[in-house]
């Protein structure tokens, strides 16, 4: 319903703003006269934090916008922010609080008209918060660091006070207070309690609003903490025609990317991605790049990725060498 509300609300309002305003050939401008004061006035949607204003358009020539004043008592009014359309969402609000509005039109002198009549609503918390999307995972092992990074759409909703985090090592799990690891307020997670490599771990989330309403729980996502690959060749001086890179295969199917750079810190110059069944073995890559010069320190790694993994999940260090003539 919640959704729907959304979608349907700004559609309505065209309408109903198209079927109001009239059209004007006139181009007198510089008048020192307000502009007329704002017909219509009308609380056209509040609920969950949000109050929705609409009225009738101006038809002044020189009409800058409009100045929105609020109120909590209906007497202290104040300048609240300023519209260029005849339609105001305010959100953010107080469940609880009456929130009082007036509207006053604003030429390009800055004349401003008398204000509008009041209308006011109570922005109730009615509809729980909609079912967080995209979330993805990104389980990491980077020197030194293992965790694993959940990230998601944090939404169009005002109201959200942050998110639960559940996991569990079983597909398909309920997301109740048994798998409840953590809360966040905004829309990304790194999850670091008791972690252990090679285990798949699945998530959902829920979205939960100021008023403590929850949404339905996310779709699952899962990864695994990969161990670091273990480099064997070249490491220090090596004397050859060519370089061949080799390193140890896990225990458990893997893609591999080896990367290349001409400094410990950036350059990466050359890379190559492999997918491989081959498990506690050598693996070697060749390096078919253009060229490696002699008598010059590079520095190589090895990283890993599972299907999730956009970014690497496990990275070795950064090892050296240098390529010697015979």
């Amino acid at each position: 319903m919640k959704i729907l509300l959304k979608i349907l609300i700004p559609a309505v309002i065209l309408l109903w703003i198209s079927g109001c305003q009239r059209d004007t050939t006139s181009s007198i401008t510089g008048d020192n006269l307000p502009p007329a004061v704002p017909t219509n006035v009308k609380i056209y949607s509040a609920y969950d934090g949000e109050i929705e204003i609409v009225w009738h358009a101006n038809v002044e020539p020189d009409l800058k916008g409009y100045n929105i004043y609020r109120s909590t008592d209906s007497t202290n009014f104040v300048l609240t922010d300023f519209s260029d359309q005849n339609y105001y969402l305010d959100d953010s609000l107080n469940y609880t609080t009456r929130y009082y509005y007036r509207i006053t039109a604003l030429d390009i002198e800055n004349n401003e008209s008398e204000p509008s009549s009041v209308v006011s609503a109570v922005p109730k918390n009615i509809y729980p918060p909609l079912t967080p999307r995209f979330l993805t995972i990104n389980a990491r092992n980077w020197i030194g660091d293992i965790y694993i990074y959940l990230t998601w759409d944090p939404g169009f909703e005002t109201d959200i006070a942050g998110f639960k985090i559940y996991r569990s090592t079983v597909p398909g799990f309920s997301s109740d207070t048994t798998n409840f690891v953590g809360f966040s307020t905004n829309s990304n997670y790194p999850d670091t309690l008791n972690l252990s490599l090679l285990t798949p771990y699945y998530y959902k989330i829920k979205a939960v609003d100021k008023g403590n309403l929850i949404s339905d729980p996310s779709s699952e996502v899962h990864d695994l903490i990969l161990p670091i690959p273990e480099v064997i060749s070249p490491i220090g001086n090596v004397r050859t025609n060519f370089v061949t890179f080799k390193f140890k295969a896990l225990s458990i199917p893997a893609t591999y990317k080896v990367s290349l750079q001409t400094n410990p810190y950036f350059g990466e110059f050359w890379s190559k991605e492999i997918s491989t069944n081959t498990i506690n073995d050598t693996i070697s890559v060749d390096f078919d790049g253009n060229y490696i010069d002699y008598n010059v320190n590079y520095y190589w790694r090895v990283s890993t990725y599972t299907v999730n993994d956009s970014d690497p999940n496990s990275i070795s260090q950064l090892y050296n060498f240098m390529l010697l003539p015979e």
